[in-house]
């Protein structure tokens, strides 16, 4: 993995952000008004594209989740060296998976912002139903009472099912080979899955879910960090699911105002 540089001013604080499966990093963090929102606050957003997304290839043969929790902190060293404090990492459902742990793993890594997070790992069910023929053709059945938006011109909420969030991510497909490539990942790095108990990072962090997010669940994550002394606060924001909280201005600037406060945030 590279870190692109995803803003237009190349200047102040770095802040690396992680994005998550079926996303890359400027169309998920530079079309939903994060990067904008972060360059106001002074930072420089930089990120990442995962394997098998954006312009990265991939997943190549021996991809796993500690691969991936190691480059992140590979990435992250130079930067806290050269300006000689810890760097700030944002990430998103996957992303925030790999946020946990690189910031477990390396004081190198400041305070953090974690998105659509939940306490179970659900990766290797989504990896198979991206896997499963589309709608139509004997594959998952898509819920659009489900991934549909609760009235007109209203949010697009996550569903609670595997296929049912597959099918909604396909639809974002940049091309057709996409669905085998998130699979992919998602198969790869679910075959070690999540156990955020194992190890709790003690930096700041800022824990964001949709408030009709089934995936996500900020609070008990709140409890584990709590209980070891980690400094903890939950953003849950109304209406709002899975796949469409990034797009909250209510998240993006929660985010960028908690990264201005400093390394202690």
């Amino acid at each position: 993995m590279e870190l692109l540089e995803l803003g237009e001013r190349g200047g102040g604080r770095p802040v690396v952000l992680v994005h998550g499966l079926a996303a890359a990093a400027r169309a998920g963090w530079a079309r939903t008004g994060w990067v904008r929102e972060l360059e106001r606050a002074g930072l420089r957003p930089l990120g990442p594209d995962l394997p098998g997304h954006g312009a990265a290839p991939g997943p190549l043969p021996g991809t796993t989740r500690s691969g991936l929790v190691a480059e992140l902190v590979r990435l992250v060293e130079p930067l806290a060296r050269a300006q000689g404090a810890p760097v700030p990492l944002a990430g998103y459902s996957l992303g925030a998976q790999l946020a946990w742990a690189a910031a477990a793993a390396s004081p190198a890594v400041g305070p953090l912002v974690l998105g659509g997070l939940g306490v179970r790992d659900r990766l290797s069910a989504l990896a198979g139903a991206l896997r499963a023929p589309p709608p139509g053709r004997g594959g998952p059945v898509d819920v659009p009472a489900a991934a549909g938006p609760g009235r007109a011109g209203g949010p697009v909420h996550a569903p609670d099912s595997a296929a049912a969030l597959a099918a909604l991510l396909l639809r974002t497909a940049p091309d057709p080979s996409a669905a085998s490539r998130w699979a992919a990942l998602a198969g790869a790095v679910g075959a070690e899955p999540f156990d955020p108990a194992a190890a709790v990072p003690p930096q700041p962090a800022l824990l964001l879910a949709g408030g009709t997010d089934p995936w996500a669940d900020p609070q008990a994550l709140a409890r584990l960090r709590r209980t070891s002394g980690a400094p903890t606060e939950v953003l849950l924001v109304p209406g709002r699911g899975h796949v469409d909280v990034l797009t909250a201005g209510a998240a993006r600037r929660a985010a960028a105002a908690f990264f201005a406060r400093g390394p202690g945030s």
